[in-house]
């Protein structure tokens, strides 16, 4: 007896190469890549694009805490502006003088440092692989998401990591005091390692921000994907497509101008170009208030388009946080419904 063929009313695809296989037995192989029918009769059952309180869970708080954190960007900006970051002292660990004493002298409070570091945390939070769905066309955007994210960090640390070679130069002068017989075979290392980057680390070139602007634009672009895949699950897509526009568009306004000065079709990087290294630049929105008295709206200055700019960006993360925010509301009360009823 042979093993009947699957009905050709059943739309089954091969879920390696996509090969149609409605005329191919139950127990049969796809003819293109080799791949098992039952396997792809076993993929075709899981959603590809699952309903929102059907989703992995793990995957919903992850997107949603990537957004949040986006939003809380121009919080640190916001601190130091209205001179709060200030007040507030910190904890030493050592009683010695010139030690940080106030929040806004430490290292997390450097432009350099808070901006990458919670541009990369909320993007790769954003980028978090969903369980229990088929793999789709568009996957390949999370894995180069991730990597513009990273890249972004690492290229940003680079102007600030001159820390870590002054601490490896003072670990080279400690080694060279002691007889040469002592000396560990790292010391070369140490003293190299920490003059390279003292040369080209603190003073890098206009190169380095046009990549930082490239990356972090292609990260924002790509998370659209994403959030639009997100967003659809839970309301219209017209809507969701409308809500993410802003973002795609400044996003491909900002790779334009990265690409054109890579190209060298402008022979100096003009200082608005140097901004966006991190796509965000909450200072925009936060200094013009700082600068005024309260009650009085702040007067339209050169960076006005900027700023405007920055404020439709904040507005569009916030919109997306707050319509996911609802989504998660709603299927934690459903869970708790169908809980409450078991």
């Amino acid at each position: 007896m042979t093993t009947p063929a699957i009905e050709t009313s059943v739309d089954l695809s091969c879920h390696r190469c996509g090969y149609d296989l409605r005329a191919q037995r139950q127990d049969g192989r796809c003819p293109e890549c080799g791949a098992s029918v039952a396997e792809s009769r076993q993929w075709a059952a899981i959603p590809r694009l699952p309903a929102w309180r059907d989703s992995d869970p793990p995957w919903r708080r992850r997107v949603l805490a990537g957004t949040w954190v986006l939003v809380l960007l121009p919080l640190v900006a916001a601190m130091r502006a209205s001179g709060w970051a200030s007040e507030v002292r910190v904890p030493t660990l050592f009683d010695l003088p010139g030690s940080v004493g106030i929040l806004e002298e430490t290292l997390a409070f450097w432009p350099d440092v808070h901006r990458p570091l919670i541009f990369c945390v909320g993007m790769v939070l954003l980028f978090s692989k969903e369980r229990g769905r088929r793999p789709g066309r568009l996957d390949w955007t999370r894995r180069w998401g991730v990597g513009c994210s990273y890249a972004v960090l690492l290229l940003s640390a680079a102007q600030i990591l001159y820390i870590v070679a002054l601490v490896a130069i003072g670990i080279a002068a400690l080694f060279l005091s002691m007889p040469g017989k002592y000396q560990p075979g790292a010391t070369r290392s140490f003293v190299e390692v920490g003059a390279v980057w003292l040369r080209y680390g603190p003073h890098p070139k206009e190169t380095t921000v046009i990549a930082l602007v490239g990356f972090s634009s292609t990260a924002i672009l790509l998370a659209c994907v994403q959030l639009f895949g997100a967003l659809r699950r839970t309301g219209p897509s017209w809507l969701a497509a409308i809500l993410l526009a802003p973002l795609a568009l400044f996003s491909l306004v900002h790779l334009a101008h990265a690409v054109r000065f890579a190209l060298f079709l402008s022979r100096r990087v003009p200082a608005d170009v140097f901004r966006y290294t991190a796509y965000f630049q909450p200072a925009l929105l936060v200094d013009p208030f700082a600068e005024i008295p309260i009650g009085i709206w702040p007067p339209w200055g050169p960076d006005r388009l900027a700023m405007g700019v920055e404020a439709v960006k904040a507005c569009v993360v916030f919109g997306v946080a707050a319509w996911l925010g609802v989504a998660q509301f709603a299927a934690w009360r459903r869970r708790y419904a169908q809980a409450s009823a078991a």
